[in-house]
């Protein structure tokens, strides 16, 4: 007796293996093709005609030029602060162009309201004194911060800039009795227009050092600034944590400075400072930081005191 169902599956196994040699050959061939077309470079004769048109026009496109007051690779030197010299720390150069000085330093102070006189302003009131601000930035100027304590909380403050070269002494108010004279100094114009001032009679422009440029402003705002960095060490992180220092290049062609200012025992203050394209600066804002992180995470790594910092 003949088995049908046994031949019906000896036909169907013979079929099935058909297919599959002939899906494996046409595959092969598609896949060689495709390889063939993908490593051959395109040219124009290989793309169709469209609409019946084979004239292709190829447009090369460039991107946007801009300039920027501060190479797009610009580095800024690691330092978060300036150095401040008291007078016998100063260079003996600087401690004479200090001293000639003075009297037109007094005669321009006296305009804007401080009398540089002995005794101060008042009975009671606190002498003079004044300390360096080094700035790399600003080889040819000497910048100069004077003050008066007359009591926690009560301090007069002024900037003092001196050329080295041509140029005239120029005087920045910054506190009386620790209150701002007319708009606070950080973002008051005639600071500003001092500070692009200086950076014209420079021999050299506008520094790339970006970062420190942001420091000597605020020196010159009457601040003795530490900038938040981010941390080279696990042992330098300590909490809160603050935005560090950066520079912003704008598709305006201008760039802008952000660092926050750290100083222990004094509240955290952001300082924006925006250039235009051919390194003017526009305007600066001071305001209050805002914290990245309020308490550190349970069970975090950081050991602060290992850290330095109190």
């Amino acid at each position: 007796m003949l088995s049908w169902l046994g031949d019906m599956k000896a036909y169907s196994s013979r079929i099935r293996f058909s297919l599959l040699a002939v899906l494996a050959v046409a595959s092969a061939g598609i896949s060689s093709h495709c390889f063939a077309q993908n490593a051959a470079a395109p040219t124009v004769e290989a793309i169709p005609a469209i609409n019946g048109k084979t004239d292709i026009t190829v447009q090369e496109l460039h991107p946007k030029v801009f300039t920027t007051p501060f190479p797009i690779n610009a580095k800024s030197e690691r330092k978060d602060r300036l150095e401040y010299r008291a007078p016998e720390q100063m260079t003996a150069a600087d401690r004479e162009l200090a001293e000639t000085n003075q009297a037109e330093i007094a005669r321009r102070a006296s305009l804007q309201g401080f009398d540089l006189g002995s005794g101060g302003e008042g009975k009671g009131e606190g002498s003079w004194g004044y300390e360096q601000a080094v700035c790399p930035v600003f080889p040819q100027h000497l910048i100069l911060e004077y003050s008066r304590i007359n009591g926690n909380g009560d301090v007069t403050l002024f900037s003092a800039v001196i050329p080295r070269g041509d140029g005239h002494v120029r005087v920045i108010p910054v506190r009386r009795r620790s209150y701002s004279l007319w708009t606070p100094a950080p973002s008051n114009a005639l600071t500003i227009n001092d500070f692009n001032h200086m950076v014209q009679e420079g021999q050299e422009g506008l520094s790339p050092d970006w970062l420190t440029l942001g420091l000597c402003y605020a020196a010159l705002a009457g601040g003795h600034v530490r900038a938040a960095l981010i941390p080279q060490s696990a042992a330098e992180e300590v909490y809160p944590l603050f935005v560090p220092a950066k520079l912003t290049i704008s598709q305006k062609s201008g760039a802008e400075i952000l660092f926050v200012d750290v100083t222990p025992h004094s509240k955290a203050m952001n300082w924006n400072l925006d250039f235009d394209s051919k390194g003017h600066l526009l305007k600066v804002k001071h305001s209050v930081a805002a914290e990245l992180l309020k308490k550190p995470v349970p069970g975090a790594p950081v050991d602060v005191a290992a850290s330095g910092h109190s």
